[in-house]
């Protein structure tokens, strides 16, 4: 039945590699032609704008018009060079950033070199520009394609857990040029005939992953079943927290003109409909399994704030309406700015837990003492990606995602995580 059944499934696999081959080159063709007029159509005249001391048509001529478009060309390279990229997301995101770097800081090298006239705010608007543009192009170059992905060899069950579409080559000789990632169950049980195949296509580009390590990496959750503290990056967690921490500073005070106008005005809300006490302080384990206290405007009746109740359901009808609005925003998170602010906190990472629950799931899950290794965080992967756990079914999958993060922790993930943070407070989705 299951051989029948993937004959019906890929049995056209081809055809429908053929038709995905022409999709993709209409895509490409389309985004350099925007990208073409983006970067030589538009752009231009926002940076002549930029020129000082001269007008509009004086810019767009001479050596400013030069200096104009080379600063165009960097921008035009980034958003081809965005359609290219492959792999997780945020690991194109950090890909992107970094050739960013690359190319405007090679042009502004050759720009001193060559003593080529040149406008700072040019130069700035124009690295800017690309900070967009790059992420933009590469966001709808990964939403709108999807990757061409092969299963290799025998079938096998894992291949059910797959969230894209795959085919499953079974044909050593199989032509194999037309995907982007190929997967094997297991190279070491791999027939021989098929050693031949995997080398002639790692010798043309074509990445060869291990199809539980793309799974996990594809749902962002790590089995706990088979989590080993190998997997995590002993030198990533401490080298990374100097760096996330300054981040987490710089990312306050960034937040605090808008930050401070809301906090007060939940607050208020809260004294007036409410009464005191506004804010609601809980003790939460945090980085190591220390304990701090945290911060949040209250959101519940007096006596449901006392109550011993562990966690809080949908719908949960302690909740008052206005406290339920407080959180649709995640309003009532602001006060936690304090606690980054001081070290107890990130802003991002596993959610803190009270210190009740955090006692009872290290008895039942024992893995969840991982989560203890990073700050916790206001907002991290697992809330963007499953919501808040109010039972030890969902924690345990809050701990998948946890634990993938710690797994990925990285600067382009966090940026990730902040986009869909973003999202989810201009949506006001997944509160409870």
């Amino acid at each position: 039945m299951i051989e029948t059944a993937l004959l019906r499934v890929y049995g056209d696999a081809p055809q429908k590699l053929a038709a995905e081959k022409d999709r993709r080159r209409r895509t490409d063709l389309l985004i350099v032609i925007g990208s073409l007029i983006v970067a030589f159509g538009i752009l231009p005249f926002i940076y002549a704008a930029l020129v000082v001391d001269t007008d509009l048509a004086s810019a767009l001529t001479g050596r400013s018009l030069q200096h104009i478009l080379l600063n165009c060309a960097a921008n035009f390279i980034i958003m081809v060079w965005a359609t290219r990229l492959q792999g997780r997301f945020d690991r194109k995101l950090a890909s992107i950033l970094t050739r960013l770097l690359l190319v405007h800081g090679v042009l502004a090298f050759w720009i001193l070199v060559a003593r080529q006239s040149y406008s700072n705010q040019v130069m700035l608007m124009a690295a800017g520009g690309s900070a967009l543009l790059g992420p933009a192009v590469l966001l709808i170059y990964h939403r709108t394609l999807c990757t061409r992905v092969a299963l290799l060899g025998p079938w096998h069950p894992l291949f059910e857990k797959l969230q894209r579409p795959c085919d499953h080559i079974a044909d050593p000789n199989a032509d194999l040029s037309g995907y982007d990632i190929l997967l094997t169950a297991n190279v070491g049980v791999m027939p021989a005939e098929w050693a031949t195949a995997l080398s002639k296509a790692m010798l043309t580009g074509k990445p060869v992953r291990m199809l539980a390590e793309f799974i996990e990496e594809d749902h962002g959750i790590v089995s706990l079943e088979h989590f080993d503290l190998e997997h995590l990056p002993q030198a990533g967690l401490t080298s990374y927290r100097t760096r996330k921490r300054l981040m987490d500073v710089a990312l306050v005070i960034l937040a605090l003109p808008v930050a401070l106008p809301l906090l007060a005005v939940g607050a208020l809300l809260v004294l007036v409909t409410m009464g005191r006490p506004v804010l609601f302080v809980q003790p939460r384990v945090g980085l190591g399994g220390r304990v701090f206290q945290m911060y949040k405007l209250r959101t519940m009746q007096v006596s449901a704030t006392k109550a011993k109740a562990a966690t809080t359901g949908r719908d949960d009808i302690r909740i008052t309406p206005i406290g339920r609005w407080l959180r649709r925003f995640r309003i009532d998170e602001l006060p936690q700015l304090w606690n980054v602010l001081v070290g107890d906190m990130s802003v991002i990472g596993p959610r803190p837990e009270w210190t009740v629950l955090s006692e009872n799931y290290l008895e039942q899950l024992p893995v969840y003492a991982y989560r203890h290794l990073v700050r916790p965080g206001i907002t991290g992967w697992a809330q963007v990606k499953g919501g808040y756990a109010a039972d030890l079914a969902e924690t345990r999958a809050k701990v998948g995602y946890d634990l993938f993060y710690i797994k990925n922790l990285s600067f382009s993930l966090d940026v990730q995580i902040l986009f869909r943070t973003i999202w989810t407070l201009l949506s006001g989705s997944g509160a409870r």
